[in-house]
């Protein structure tokens, strides 16, 4: 899903070298319509190299169903994402822990509710996984354990995007990084 990149090389510039500066893990939520499908996906870098993007897999909400769930190879362990609701369905967080992940990235646009967060702390419990999940209105950090580690209220972000539309340009060359 590289199209959905597509037009918007300020924006992937700045989480370049971000991720490059910081020499860290750089993950962002994305919503686009590539070829009048509407995906929501997660863009991962890493050390200013674009790693992988990561679709919904669930076609809720009338998002276009992605095709794999990725998982990447970071320094502090194997770390796979779930995209919108996706954390809903156990059998993502068991092809996670049978992926030998140790963490687990979700990202949802929603505010998060109180079963939402029971069903986080049930489900990292039950895969094992270390879960780090951004809503709009709350981040929640939750232990293999199930013990909720962290809450952080008002932490969602977001970069103006570069086109009107969110209709994807034609990119003519690869985002640069700045040193």
């Amino acid at each position: 899903m590289r199209k959905e990149l597509d037009g918007e090389q300020k924006t992937v510039a700045a989480l370049m070298r971000l991720s490059a500066i910081t020499r860290s893990a750089v993950f962002c939520a994305v919503r686009a319509i590539v070829d009048d499908d509407r995906y929501d996906s997660v863009i991962a870098f890493e050390n200013g190299k674009l790693l992988g993007i990561s679709d919904r897999i669930s076609p809720r909400a009338g998002f276009s169903e992605g095709n794999s769930l990725r998982c990447y190879d970071l320094p502090f362990g194997r770390t796979g994402v779930l995209v919108g609701r996706d954390f809903e369905y156990p059998e993502l967080w068991r092809a996670l822990a049978l992926s030998d992940c140790k963490n687990c990235i979700v990202f949802d646009e929603r505010n998060i509710s109180a079963l939402d967060e029971s069903l986080l702390i049930s489900l990292a419990f039950t895969a094992g996984l270390t879960v780090f999940a951004h809503f709009y209105d709350r981040s929640v950090v939750i232990s293999p354990d199930g013990a909720k580690r962290e809450s952080v209220d008002g932490t969602f972000r977001a970069l103006p995007s570069e086109t009107e539309s969110r209709k994807p340009k034609i990119l003519n060359s690869k985002p640069r990084l700045f040193k």
